[in-house]
């Protein structure tokens, strides 16, 4: 597997730009360089580590959370779930996405549960 130092997010919305569109820069020109040099990103603390940085990256990337419930749920969700699957499934770690699949998981659990 191909270890490189940085992870580059970048994602075209066409398909999942909304009403909001107008207030989020243009993803087409939207890159955030993550760094991941120094850690073992094959083992759970590192991966960890990654995916909350991933996740830092796709907020941004998506415009920033926003405060009204409704966008969040219509827009800002779906724009950072396809962020994150993206960029973890090229750097293509397994521990990485072990990680992510467990946290889908547990998501979806709490979420049927109603909290």
């Amino acid at each position: 597997m191909n270890k490189p130092s940085l992870a580059l997010i970048a994602i075209s919305l066409i398909a999942l730009s909304g009403a909001s569109a107008s207030a989020q820069p243009n993803p087409d020109e939207v890159a955030i360089k993550v760094s991941y040099n120094g850690l073992d990103i094959n083992t759970a603390s590192g991966a960890k580590v990654l995916l909350r940085r991933i996740e830092q990256a796709a907020t941004a990337v998506c415009g920033g959370e926003p405060a009204n419930r409704l966008d969040r749920m219509k827009t800002f969700r779906p724009c950072t779930k396809e962020v994150v699957n993206r960029t973890v499934s090229k750097i293509d770690s397994p521990a990485l996405t072990a990680l992510l699949r467990d946290r889908t998981a547990t998501a979806m659990v709490q979420q049927l549960a109603g909290k």
